[in-house]
C-alpha cells in the first residue's frame, strides 16, 4: 500500500507540474545566515598554534599521491548562481554570494572539513561575556591586493563600514578598539554567544584605500584573497587572476578563475558534460541524478554540514482571522503531509528529511522530541477543532525549482480539506515575499540551519527579521527563549535552551507550528572532473571554496 502510495504521489507530482508550467529557478534561500556545525569558544581563548595551513580540506575523492602541485590553468565553473557586486562586500547578503567572496576576500574565522571554527585572518580570540566583548588577534604580514596592510585599523574601517549598510551581523558591536596592529578589542552592546560567529565569518575585508571609492569597488575587488576581479558581467560571467600578493607564499596555484552564471540546468550540465566547465554546481536533482549516475564524474561532498538549507512549508500565522493564525490548523497541515514519501519519490538520494531546524545529526537536534508525523486522520480532526470541518481553500506559493515536491505536498494537503491552489513564482518575486510577509497561505520555506538557533532561526523569528519575519506571529514566550538562547553563560546552557526551542515549535502535540513543516535539508552537489583537485567546493561550507589550493592534474 505503501508503495503504491508513493507511486501515485510522484504520479500526481509530475501531472501537477506539467499544468502549473515549467522552469528551472534555483530553490535556494536569500538569507546571510550560514549553518554552523561548530565548536563554539564562548568565554575562553582558541589558539591557532598547532593548526596546520587553516584551508586545507580534502576532496571527496580518495587521497592518492598525485605528486606535488602544478601551476597554471584557469578553472571554469558554472552556477545559477548570480551576484549584484563581486567586490563591495556589505551588499552581498545572500548564502550563495559567499562563492564570489571567498575568491577574492577572506574573513577572520572559517571552518574545517568537520564544522569547527578555525582561524583565517585571525590568530585567535579572546570572547569575554562579563564585559562584553571579544579581542581579536590578527595574523601579521598580510597585505591587501593593492598592498594596503591588514591590520587593526583595516578591520575597525571594514566594520564601520558595515555597520553603515545596516548590515544586522554588526549591528551588537557598539565600538572598535583598537589596542596595535595585530590586536583589537570589539565592544559588545550586550553578550551574545552567536557574535563570534556572525562578525567573525559574515565580515569580508575590504582594502581602506579602495573603500575610498566604492563605485569602482563594485565591479572589481580589492581583498586579501587568493584572487581579484578583472572583469564582471552582471548575471553573465566574473572573471579573477591571481592576487599576487596573496599571503600564502606558492599560492594560489591556479593562473586564474571563471564563473559562468548558466541559469538553466540542463543547459549548464550540457556544456559541463562537453568539457566547457571544470566544475558545474547543480540545483535541480533530477539533472544532478543524471550526471551523478554516468559515473564519469567526481562529487564534491559536504563533510561540515556549514551552509546546508533547510527546505519546508511555512504558513502565513500574521494575518489575523485567517486559518493559519490558529496553531491547530497548522498543526494539522503538518500533520497532513507524509515527508518520507515525498523525499523518496522526488529526492533523489540527495536529500535528508528532518523534523525540526536542523540537521539530525546536529547538537541542537532535539532527539527526545516526538514531533509531527504523518497522520491525515488526526489533521482531519484538528481542523474540526478550529471551526474548519469541511476545510477551506488556500495558496501555496513556490518557484519552478521546487515545484514538483510542492505540488506533490499541495495533494497530500487537499486529503485531509486544506484544498492548495499552486501559485508559481520567480526568484525575484519569491524573494519580496518572503521579505515582506505578504504571501497569502503557505509558501516555501527555505533556511540556513546552523545550530546556533539564536543565530539562524532568529533572523526568521525576530520580530524584525529579514526572513518571512513579517508573515508569522512573535509570541512572547518563543522571543524569550531566543534571547535566554543568546545570552546564555555556557554553550552547555545554550544547547539545553535550543532543544527547549525545538520543543516549542516542533513538538507533536503542543508545538506552535511557526515555521510549519520542514522536509528535507538539501546539498546542492558540485560536480568535477577528476583532474580538479583540492578545490573543496561545497565541502567546508556548501556555498565556498578553497580555491587557492586548487590545481589542474592535467
Amino acid at each position: 500500500m505503501k508503495k503504491r502510495f508513493l507511486s501515485s504521489i510522484l504520479c500526481m507530482a509530475l501531472v501537477s507540474s506539467l499544468l502549473v508550467g515549467c522552469g528551472s529557478n534555483s530553490a535556494t534561500s536569500n538569507e546571510t545566515a550560514q549553518t554552523e556545525e561548530a565548536t563554539q569558544t564562548d568565554g575562553q581563548q582558541t589558539d591557532a598554534s598547532g593548526e596546520t595551513d587553516e584551508n586545507a580540506a580534502a576532496d571527496s575523492e580518495a587521497v592518492q599521491d598525485l605528486g606535488d602541485p602544478k601551476y597554471g590553468g584557469t578553472l571554469r565553473l558554472a552556477t545559477h548562481i548570480s551576484c549584484a557586486t563581486p567586490g563591495y562586500t556589505p551588499e552581498i547578503t545572500n548564502n550563495a554570494g559567499l562563492l564570489y567572496l571567498t575568491t577574492a576576500y577572506e574573513s577572520l574565522i572559517y571552518y574545517d572539513e568537520a564544522g569547527n571554527i578555525i582561524p583565517k585572518l585571525a590568530e585567535e580570540w579572546l570572547p569575554d561575556a562579563n564585559e562584553p566583548s571579544i579581542t581579536w588577534t590578527l595574523k601579521e604580514n598580510v597585505t591587501f591586493a593593492d598592498g594596503e596592510p591588514f591590520n587593526a585599523e583595516a578591520v575597525k574601517r571594514n566594520i564601520e563600514e558595515y555597520q553603515s549598510c545596516q548590515r544586522n551581523e554588526v549591528a551588537n558591536i557598539k565600538s572598535c578598539e583598537v589596542i596595535d596592529d595585530t590586536h583589537i578589542k570589539m565592544v559588545l552592546n550586550s553578550w551574545s554567544s552567536s557574535t563570534l560567529e556572525s562578525v567573525g565569518f559574515f565580515v569580508y575585508y575590504m582594502s581602506p584605500k579602495a573603500l575610498e571609492d566604492v563605485d569602482t569597488l563594485r565591479n572589481s575587488s580589492c581583498g586579501t584573497g587568493p584572487f581579484q576581479v578583472t572583469k564582471f558581467e552582471p548575471n553573465v560571467k566574473t572573471e579573477y587572476t591571481k592576487n599576487e600578493n596573496y599571503r600564502q607564499e606558492g599560492k594560489p596555484y591556479l593562473d586564474g578563475v571563471v564563473i559562468d552564471v548558466v541559469a538553466e540546468p540542463t543547459t549548464r550540465s550540457s556544456a559541463f558534460a562537453a568539457g566547457e566547465y571544470d566544475i558545474v554546481h547543480m540545483n535541480n536533482l533530477t539533472v544532478a541524478n543524471d550526471l551523478i549516475n554516468t559515473g564519469k564524474y567526481v562529487v564534491n561532498k559536504n563533510t561540515s554540514g556549514q551552509g546546508l538549507i533547510m527546505t519546508g512549508l511555512i504558513p502565513n500565522s500574521a494575518r489575523e482571522n485567517t486559518p493559519f493564525a490558529d496553531e491547530k490548523v497548522r498543526q494539522a497541515m503538518c500533520y497532513a503531509i507524509d515527508t518520507e514519501t515525498l523525499c523518496t519519490a522526488l529526492g533523489y538520494g540527495l536529500i535528508e528529511t528532518t523534523d525540526q531546524w536542523a540537521s539530525r545529526d546536529a547538537i541542537t537536534y532535539n532527539k527526545d522530541l516526538t514531533s509531527f508525523g504523518y497522520d491525515p486522520e488526526k489533521a482531519k480532526a484538528l481542523l474540526a477543532e478550529a471551526g474548519y470541518p469541511d476545510g477551506f481553500d488556500t495558496i501555496l506559493t513556490t518557484d519552478a525549482g521546487s515545484k514538483d515536491m510542492f505540488t506533490a505536498a499541495a495533494n497530500m494537503l487537499s486529503e485531509v480539506g486544506i484544498r492548495c491552489e499552486i501559485n508559481l513564482v520567480d526568484e525575484s518575486t519569491g524573494s519580496s515575499l518572503y521579505q515582506t510577509g505578504a504571501w497569502e497561505g503557505i509558501m516555501g520555506h527555505f533556511a540556513s540551519i546552523g545550530p546556533d538557533l539564536g543565530l539562524y532561526m532568529g533572523r526568521h523569528l525576530d520580530v524584525d527579521g529579514a526572513f518571512y519575519a513579517k508573515g508569522i506571529q512573535h509570541p512572547q514566550e518563543a522571543l524569550d527563549l531566543l534571547e535566554a538562547i543568546r545570552t546564555a553563560p555556557s554553550e552547555e546552557e545554550k544547547v539545553k535552551l535550543e532543544w527547549d526551542m525545538q520543543k516549542l515549535m516542533y513538538d507533536g502535540e503542543t508545538g506552535l507550528a511557526l515555521f510549519g513543516k520542514p522536509l528535507f535539508v538539501q546539498n546542492e552537489p558540485n560536480i568535477k572532473y577528476d583532474y580538479v583537485i583540492d578545490d573543496a567546493t561545497g565541502v567546508c561550507n556548501s556555498n565556498t571554496w578553497n580555491i587557492e589550493n586548487c590545481w589542474l592534474n592535467k
